[in-house]
């Protein structure tokens, strides 16, 4: 048996290959700094964003390497973090 999980690169480029979707593409959501985050950004991931909200703690944003692409208030705040990336992207023509 394989054991699988995060911050294990495996567990994102898996998830992305399920997806079909590119990991310059994608951009974590997530609670945890470390687990989430920093895991997501050093399997390759375009954009980590940590959220203010469940396990997050102040300061966490600091304490990981790679540190979050950008600490949102909550997932409505993310949403509106991705999409405003996305019309930049668009806009000038660069991956996100």
């Amino acid at each position: 048996p394989i054991v699988l999980g995060k911050p294990s690169p495996d567990f994102f480029l898996a998830a992305l290959d399920d997806l079909n979707c590119s990991a310059a593409d994608a951009v974590m959501v997530g609670d945890d700094a470390e687990s989430d985050v920093a895991g997501a950004l050093s399997a390759g991931l375009g954009a980590g964003l940590l959220v203010r909200t469940g396990k997050y703690c102040p300061g966490d944003e600091t304490r990981f390497d790679p540190p979050p692409t950008a600490l949102v208030d909550d997932l409505a705040a993310a949403t509106d973090w991705i999409l405003k990336a996305r019309r930049t992207e668009a806009d000038s023509g660069d991956a996100l």
